[in-house]
């Protein structure tokens, strides 16, 4: 029977992203484990700043670049302001540090366009790219150029830590631990697949400029991965961040990043696709199918009900109309920010899918910007 096929092959499918892929990676990670060298090195470094109207975050930020444990005469701070019309340029030229360099974008054209100005402009021999509302510990710059002491690793992410605000930002949080032990995995495979775009570094030679309505977190390194060289992850490389205010800003911000994602995906897919058989498995199972878990998760609903005359089936629409009450409950104590543990995964999971489907239906509707929105407050 259709329904039955769909019902459990809907099932099969999101198990697999969520739980199969872990499992393969334990194991993958067991077996084919690929160690690295990492040592004390120091490496002129180029820490990138991309802006628009950061006023609020920017004086912060640049106080937070400045105090970083790293020789001064080996780090510059490049802030690349996109079409700014706040105080953001006026605030960074007070610090009247050498160290910072201001490089302007005008008229506005997004994030990634700034990041490919800013790199062709830069000078250091590594690149750290980081966020205006990210805060990084003293140290995070040198953990992060450490593992570049081994010659054949071409890209490394470090740790992004949220400060909870919210029951999404909780949720928020357990997800990161969640994401934390794939990168762990894939880490030891040198094969990460995508870095956190607040705090990841590469070799400037290995950098080729990408489409401006692209994730650079998702198209820098598997263009550097196709190249020959490991994507590894640092865990002691460690910036802070507080997490979306709101439900709705949350669910924007990674309807933005999924649309992307999904652009990216066909824009280098030839890249992914000659990139080997782990690599595609990983895309496969890390982003493509997870990216569409809400039309599985409708498909799995719509052939309940059509089964609902069978015993089982009608314990399972039981237990999904419960789990979706959960989520309806995590939201509505959200909005009155109260904040109950039981609820935080139901809601966040269907935050998360919800932004799926808002991505999807951006990238198939063509809404996809390069652009994004300043940072509302201090995330350090």
């Amino acid at each position: 029977m259709a329904a039955i096929f769909l019902f459990w092959f809907s099932i099969a499918a999101i198990a697999s992203a969520y739980f199969g892929y872990p499992a393969f990676l334990f194991l993958a990670s067991f077996f084919l484990n690929k160690p690295y060298v990492k040592k004390d090195i120091e490496p002129s470094v180029s820490l990138i700043i991309p802006a628009h109207n950061e006023e609020k975050v920017i004086a912060d930020k640049l106080n937070n670049a400045l105090s970083l444990e790293y020789p001064k005469d080996k780090l510059e701070i490049v802030m690349i302001l996109d079409g700014c019309t706040d105080k953001t340029k006026e605030i960074a030229q007070r610090f009247g540090d050498s160290r910072i360099r201001i490089i302007e974008q005008t008229p506005r054209k997004g994030k990634m366009a700034a990041l490919n100005l800013a790199v062709s402009r830069a000078n250091g021999e590594v690149i750290v790219f980081t966020d205006a509302n990210s805060m990084y510990e003293k140290d995070a710059v040198k953990k992060l150029v450490g593992n570049f002491a081994d010659e054949k690793i071409g890209c490394v992410c470090g740790e992004l830590k949220y400060r909870n605000e919210s029951l999404v930002g909780e949720g928020e949080d357990l997800y990161w631990k969640y994401e934390k032990f794939i990168k762990t995995k894939e880490s030891q495979l040198r094969s990460l697949l995508v870095v956190n775009g607040s705090i990841y570094a590469i070799r400037k030679e290995l950098f080729e400029p990408v489409g401006e309505t692209l994730a650079d977190d998702f198209a820098v390194p598997m263009v550097i991965f196709k190249k020959g060289y490991g994507l590894v992850y640092e865990p002691e490389a460690i910036t802070l961040e507080k997490t979306a205010g709101s439900t709705k800003e949350g669910i924007n911000q990674k309807a933005r990043i999924i649309a992307q994602g999904l652009k990216a995906s066909f824009a280098i897919g030839a890249v992914i696709l000659s990139s080997g058989p782990l690599r595609l498995l990983q895309f496969l199972f890390h982003k493509f199918v997870r990216w569409f878990v809400p039309l599985f998760l409708v498909i799995i609903f719509v052939t309940n009900i059509l089964l609902a005359d069978m015993a089982f089936y009608r314990v399972a629409f039981i237990a999904q109309l419960l789990f979706y009450s959960f989520a309806l409950i995590g939201y509505l104590l959200e909005e009155k920010n109260i904040k109950i543990k039981i609820f935080k995964v139901p809601f966040y999971f269907c935050v998360v899918n919800l932004a799926s489907a808002i991505g999807v239906l951006r990238f198939l509707t063509g809404g996809i910007k390069g652009t994004w929105e300043k940072a509302e407050t201090t995330r350090g």
